[in-house]
């Protein structure tokens, strides 16, 4: 926590009225502010959980992780805890530990069938390398003769409006011929799916040289 700095209020009552003090100490008053930050920093970086990325890219020099491109810094937090904590034997309830350090806020179950040498393992893991870093934590601590399922869900909530539309295209092609000489009249209804209902009526009179028909 970053301490509120005013060296003014460290002088005794009868210097204070003297304003070259007073100006001195309030001009050296944002020095002592990064002091305290900078002090405030290296204790927060002493605990995995409130480290930021310099605290963070030291606790993996330790450890040798190397981090990849795409993690993040709450991805490169969960491996380095679950690595960090890290003690033999390996019991169910030390493996219980580590998944609760690896998962944090997330829920997971365990499935145990020991007759059968197998065990289940639901999980809802949504950071980058988190799954890759419970296969290691079940590769180091479960028995070579044991069968190990892992399950990860991830749960996807969305919210919105989808919008959908159609379009009717209608395409209408007539011939007009000398051949015959008729009056022809063409009464259809047509109807589609999206409620679409087309009516129409062609009334079509042909015309001789000699006069009008």
């Amino acid at each position: 926590m970053i301490r509120e700095v005013d060296l003014v209020s460290y002088l005794p009552q009868f210097l204070r009225d003297y304003k070259e003090l007073d100006a001195t100490l309030e001009a050296e008053d944002p020095e002592f502010v990064l002091v305290w930050r900078a002090a405030d920093r290296t204790l927060q970086n002493e605990f995995i959980e409130s480290a930021d990325e310099y605290g963070i890219a030291r606790f993996e020099k330790i450890m040798k992780i190397l981090p990849s491109t795409e993690d993040t810094i709450e991805s490169r937090r969960a491996r380095v805890k679950s690595k960090w904590f890290s003690m033999i034997p390996y019991t169910l309830k030390m493996l219980i530990t580590k998944l609760i350090a690896l998962c944090g806020n997330t829920d997971f179950t365990i499935k145990k069938e020991y007759e059968d040498y197998r065990i289940e393992i639901m999980t809802h893991l949504g950071l980058f390398g988190q799954v890759e870093e419970l296969e290691r934590i079940m590769k180091d601590m479960t028995p070579c003769n044991m069968v190990v399922v892992l399950e990860n869900q991830v749960i996807c909530r969305s919210a919105g409006t989808a919008l959908a539309m159609g379009n009717v295209c209608c395409i209408e092609q007539s011939m007009i011929t000398n051949d015959f000489n008729r009056q022809i009249r063409v009464s259809a209804t047509g109807s589609v799916g999206a409620g679409t209902v087309i009516s129409e009526t062609f009334e079509m009179e042909q015309k001789n040289e000699g006069g009008k028909v």
